[in-house]
Parts: structure tokens; sequence; C-alpha cells
């Protein structure tokens, strides 16, 4: 396989993980491209995007105008995320259902190796630097503390739902999924999901509504978080360090539910909950799994980390 094909081959791997992330309630799809080397590339990528550049890959200087859209790297990794989302969305949906504990286990010792990874990616660390990291803990903390709204199926709704999760999803460590279970909408998507596997137009017009809200919200954010990145990058990425610490308390395995609501099917839903230490002796809190889960997590992004640092031999 040629040198070329290979990094193709890499960032679809990364879109794969990143789409897997963003499934999941407290995980940020940000946080995987930040870590795995391909962050400042990816809103680069979509700041470049533009209706011209679109219009003239239709014309005889499509060529040039795919060079500049960065297109193989973007549909390598967006086809990398539309698969997870496709096929990972059921196992994570069962996990979360049958082994809880294990998967959030997972998922705290891959944000805590994160936020341990990126530190050393800021080159100066001052008053300043502390200061945005200790805010952006306390503002990814608050955020997990806020109770879910029960939310709307109007279509203007999902739209403005679209713009926020897929904002949320480029930013490590706000959770775009959780995004989606404050605004009442992640049932919503998942149900979508579900329909299109089905071939049900219903879930093909939510998931039309939801992505266009996305691509807006993506173009209009990117630019903004692309100058915040050039311009003051040290300062950017010790509150996205922030952000991934303060999002610990939101993906803790251990929690008792405090309030519950009545779902459309009129079952019982935890709506709120709080931090709990497990029981050892409870057989229920799965606490060896977790344990492993949790160790997983660090190597897994500390191999991801590494592998990313280099090609491909």
């Amino acid at each position: 396989m040629k040198e070329e094909q290979k990094q193709h081959l890499l960032t679809y791997i990364k879109g794969i993980a990143m789409g897997a992330a963003d499934v999941v309630p407290g995980v940020s799809g940000g946080t995987i491209a930040l870590i795995t080397h391909i962050y400042e590339r990816l809103i680069s990528a979509i700041d470049n995007v533009s209706l011209s550049l679109v219009l003239q890959l239709f014309t005889t200087n499509r060529k040039n105008a795919w060079a500049k859209l960065d297109g193989t790297f973007l549909f390598a990794l967006t086809f990398g995320i539309s698969t997870s989302i496709l096929l990972v969305t059921s196992g994570i949906s069962w996990l979360l259902t049958h082994y809880p504990i294990p998967l959030w286990a997972f998922f705290f010792g891959l944000i805590l190796s994160s936020a341990f990874v990126l530190k050393n990616s800021v080159s100066n660390w001052n008053t300043t630097s502390m200061l945005l990291l200790l805010s952006g803990g306390i503002v990814a903390f608050g955020i997990g503390l806020i109770a879910p709204s029960q939310g709307s199926e109007n279509l203007l709704y999902l739209f403005f739902c679209g713009m926020l999760v897929v904002i949320a999803m480029i930013l490590p460590g706000i959770s775009g999924a959780f995004i989606l279970i404050l605004l009442g909408a992640y049932g919503t998507a998942l149900d979508a999901v579900a329909q299109i596997k089905a071939f049900q137009l219903e879930g093909l017009v939510v998931f039309a509504v939801m992505a266009s809200g996305g691509l807006v919200g993506l173009k209009v954010f990117a630019k903004v978080l692309r100058w915040l990145y050039t311009t003051y990058k040290n300062m950017v990425l010790a509150t996205m360090i922030g952000f991934l610490l303060g999002s610990l308390y939101k993906v803790w395995p251990w929690k008792q539910t405090t309030q519950y609501y009545t779902n459309s099917d009129g079952e019982l839903v935890p709506l709120t909950s709080v931090a709990v230490f497990p029981d050892l002796t409870y057989e229920r809190n799965q606490v060896v799994f977790a344990i492993c889960a949790f160790l997983f997590g660090l190597v897994l992004l500390f191999f991801l980390e590494r592998l990313s640092k280099r090609k491909i031999e």
C-alpha cells in the first residue's frame, strides 16, 4: 500500500474514533481530533470550504478546488465519522443499557489521559493559562449539572439543535451528545439513525434537518475557532484542557439518580444524577470491570497519540 493511501486510511480510522466518541454523552469527537493531531488541519479545512470552491468541483478547475478544500482529508474523515455513527450507535446504546459502568470508566480514562497528553502542547504555563484552565473546568462542570430539557420535534428546533451540537462536537471536552440530551433531542437523533437503517423517510428528514443546522454552525464557528487557535493557541489549549477536566464529573461511572421524567412511551427515564463512590462489595457496581476499562482507556489514548505522531510504515 502506498504511503499516501496509508495516511488516508489512518484519517478514516481517526474519523471512526471521532464518530464513536460523538455518540456517547460526555465525550467529544473534538477531543479525539486534538489528541490525534488533526485538530488544526480540521478547523482550517472547514474554514476553507466555500460555495465558490464547491461549485468549482463541477468545472475544469476541479482538481485545484479539491486541493484547496483539502477534499481527500475531509472525505476520509467524514466517511469514517458517518460509518461509525451508523454502525457503532447500536453497540454504544447496548453498552449504555447493559454495561454502563465499564463504558463510562473507559471514557473517564480516555478523557483523563487526553488532558495529561495535551498539557504538553501548552508551551507556556503562566497565570493567564492557569486561570483559563480553571474557567474551562468550571464551565464544563457547570454544563454537566444542568438538568436536561424534554425538547421538541419541531424541525426548526432540531435545526437549532444541529447547530449547537456540531459546535460542541469540535470543542474538546464539550460533548455534542450531551448537548443533545440537554436540549431533549438525543433520543430523537438516535431514533433517526435507526429509521435510516430501516429505510424510513421520516428518519432521513430529521437527519437532513439536523445535518443542515450542523453545517451552518460548523462553518460559522470554525472561522472564529481557527482565528482563536492561530492567534492565542496556548490560551485556547489551556481552556480546552479545562473543558476536559471539568467534564470528568459527567462521565464518572457511578451515579445516583435524583430525578426522573416520563418519556413519550410512558417509561421513567433518569433526568438528573449525582456522582457517588461505589460500594466495593456490591457486585452490580462492576468495580473490577470498571478498573480494567479505565486502564484500557488510558493505554488506548497514549497508543493513538503516539501512532498519530508518526507516519505508518
